[in-house]
């Protein structure tokens, strides 16, 4: 597992650390990562690319453009993104689109875990 983050030289800055991920990954299965090895915090801004999402698997990585939005929302589009495999939930290969049904289904499969990775970083945050 590899976890890169790109440098930025301009606000606004990322808003999650490798520190983040990595609780991401420990309290998911590691069959929802499956094949996937790279965890990449992009410098890119999402309103530049062409996904409608900040988070996509792209290949064997997974592409975290979190400049621009709050720690907590990129949290749970990461784990929105890694939750499509364990449900079975297909998006649309035009730039990664996932329906609004579909969207409202991952997020309720993923609320516990979410609360728990939240709970655990503001944890850490207080001591």
């Amino acid at each position: 597992m590899k976890i890169i983050i790109d440098k930025v030289t301009s606000e606004p800055n990322h808003s999650v650390s490798k520190k983040d991920i990595e609780t991401v990954i420990r309290h998911i299965p590691s069959e929802w990562i499956g094949i996937k090895n790279v965890f990449k915090i992009s410098s890119q801004l999402s309103i530049n690319s062409q996904w409608d999402r900040p988070v996509i698997e792209n290949g064997v990585t997974f592409i975290i453009m979190s400049r621009g939005f709050s720690r907590n929302f990129i949290i749970k589009e990461l784990l929105t993104e890694l939750a499509t495999r364990p449900t079975a939930i297909a998006y649309s290969m035009r730039a990664h689109h996932i329906n609004k049904g579909d969207r409202k289904k991952l997020e309720e499969f993923i609320q516990p875990l979410f609360e728990k990775v939240i709970a655990e970083l503001d944890e850490k945050i207080l001591l």
